[in-house]
Protein backbone atom coordinates (compact mmCIF):
# COMPACT_ATOMS: atom_id res chain seq x y z
CA UNK A 1 0.00 0.00 0.00
CA UNK A 2 1.34 3.45 -0.87
CA UNK A 3 1.55 6.22 1.70
CA UNK A 4 -0.95 9.03 1.46
CA UNK A 5 0.35 12.27 0.07
CA UNK A 6 0.26 15.38 2.20
CA UNK A 7 -2.05 18.22 1.29
CA UNK A 8 0.89 20.25 0.01
CA UNK A 9 2.21 17.39 -2.13
CA UNK A 10 -1.17 16.73 -3.67
CA UNK A 11 -1.76 20.43 -4.32
CA UNK A 12 1.56 20.63 -6.20
CA UNK A 13 0.59 17.56 -8.24
CA UNK A 14 -2.74 19.11 -9.20
CA UNK A 15 -1.18 22.49 -10.02
CA UNK A 16 1.31 20.82 -12.34
CA UNK A 17 -1.61 19.38 -14.31
CA UNK A 18 -2.76 22.91 -15.16
CA UNK A 19 0.28 23.32 -17.40
CA UNK A 20 -0.98 21.06 -20.20
CA UNK A 21 -4.28 20.63 -22.01
CA UNK A 22 -4.31 16.93 -21.11
CA UNK A 23 -3.72 17.79 -17.46
CA UNK A 24 -6.58 20.31 -17.49
CA UNK A 25 -8.84 17.63 -18.99
CA UNK A 26 -7.79 15.27 -16.21
CA UNK A 27 -8.67 17.89 -13.59
CA UNK A 28 -12.09 18.42 -15.18
CA UNK A 29 -12.69 14.67 -15.16
CA UNK A 30 -11.80 14.53 -11.46
CA UNK A 31 -14.21 17.38 -10.78
CA UNK A 32 -16.99 15.60 -12.65
CA UNK A 33 -16.32 12.32 -10.83
CA UNK A 34 -16.27 13.93 -7.39
CA UNK A 35 -19.40 15.95 -8.19
CA UNK A 36 -21.24 12.81 -9.24
CA UNK A 37 -20.15 10.81 -6.21
CA UNK A 38 -20.66 13.61 -3.69
CA UNK A 39 -23.82 15.01 -5.21
CA UNK A 40 -22.59 18.59 -5.19
CA UNK A 41 -21.05 21.04 -7.59
CA UNK A 42 -18.07 23.30 -7.21
CA UNK A 43 -19.10 26.69 -5.80
CA UNK A 44 -18.62 29.50 -8.29
CA UNK A 45 -15.80 31.18 -6.38
CA UNK A 46 -13.92 28.00 -5.46
CA UNK A 47 -10.94 27.03 -7.55
CA UNK A 48 -10.94 23.69 -9.30
CA UNK A 49 -7.91 22.56 -7.31
CA UNK A 50 -9.48 23.57 -3.98
CA UNK A 51 -12.64 21.65 -4.83
CA UNK A 52 -10.66 18.51 -5.68
CA UNK A 53 -8.53 18.80 -2.53
CA UNK A 54 -11.60 19.15 -0.31
CA UNK A 55 -13.24 16.13 -1.93
CA UNK A 56 -10.11 14.00 -1.61
CA UNK A 57 -9.56 15.04 1.99
CA UNK A 58 -13.16 14.15 2.89
CA UNK A 59 -12.62 10.70 1.38
CA UNK A 60 -9.42 10.14 3.33
CA UNK A 61 -7.22 10.17 0.25
CA UNK A 62 -4.93 12.88 1.62
CA UNK A 63 -2.91 12.56 4.80
CA UNK A 64 -1.67 15.29 7.13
Amino acid sequence: MTAKKTLQQREKDLQSLLATPAGRDELQQLEARYSAVGGRVRPGKASLISFILVCERERGLIGG
